[in-house]
């Protein structure tokens, strides 16, 4: 007669598997939320000052040819490497500046957050250039202690969580593009991402939520909720990476199939 595979046996690789599966997950999901390693190193650019009055003067303007002409263009007129900036505004050169994504040492569809190229000083000059371009987006202001938690977590819920996660760690879309984490984001750069559609008015992805869609009340609820995400108040559990309640539900699965596998072995024994 064919002697039947222990039951146990069975369990225990059910549960390996299961636990193998859980941890890929866990691991996965905390390499989406961490920033990623910039592929260009950044080209050395002369310190400077409070930008001139003239578009084609001083140090931002210097900045420009230096790095960003040979993309957009000596006037921002656009190539085919890069959008044209005429009209683009503060908000737009601020937000790409400041979160590293502009310049870059080779033409990619989706630049990714890096360290800044660039000191204040200089970030200042160059989005002052941007804006002489053509009128454009100011900068917004912001003021998340104005703004109310609960009503931003619901418009983020309803407006923003289906890319960037319940949790804010960012994640894969559909059209191949990869929603950002917001660990990392200002106020200032969650707001200016809001009013002018993620990566730039030209180039983003992400929808426009102009002040007729949500105003400057409901822009500082949403800030103060994505702060507020940075660093949440775990209540009664582990936070797991904060990856969001699909991995915290398998990793919970995973372990209660390790527990039934460990009490069936003891119970096996016992009967022996």
């Amino acid at each position: 007669m064919r002697r039947s595979r222990p039951i146990g046996l069975d369990l225990v690789g059910a549960a390996a598997l299961t636990g193998l599966l859980s941890a890929g997950l866990l691991l996965a999901g905390r390499s989406t939320g961490r920033a990623q390693t910039p592929t260009a190193s950044p080209r050395a650019s002369p310190s400077v000052v409070a930008p001139t009055s003239s578009p084609t003067q001083g140090p931002g303007w210097s900045l420009y040819q230096a790095d960003c002409a040979w993309c957009h263009g000596a006037r921002g007129e656009g190539t085919t490497r890069g959008p044209t900036l005429t009209g683009v505004g503060a908000a737009s050169a601020d937000f790409m500046l400041r979160t590293g994504r502009m310049p870059i040492g080779t033409v990619e569809k989706q630049p990714r957050r890096t360290t800044p190229r660039y000191d204040p000083a200089q970030i200042r000059a160059l989005t002052a250039f941007v804006a002489s371009l053509g009128p454009g987006p100011p900068i917004p202001s912001v003021d998340p202690a104005a703004g109310d938690l609960g009503e931003g977590a619901s418009l983020y819920a309803i407006d923003c969580a289906a890319c960037h996660s319940s949790t804010g760690i960012g994640g894969a879309m559909t059209n191949g593009l990869q929603a950002p984490g917001l660990q990392r984001a200002t106020a200032t750069e969650i707001a200016e991402a809001v009013r002018i559609g993620g990566a730039g008015v030209r180039s983003g992805n992400m929808p426009k939520f102009g002040s007729d869609v949500i105003d400057q009340h409901q822009l500082d609820s949403v800030v103060r909720y994505v702060l507020y995400l940075q660093h949440p108040r775990d209540r009664g559990g582990q936070p797991l990476g904060h990856l969001g309640p699909v991995a915290e539900g398998l990793a919970a699965w995973g372990g209660a199939l390790l527990l039934t596998v460990a009490f069936v072995r003891w119970i096996g024994k016992r009967s022996e």
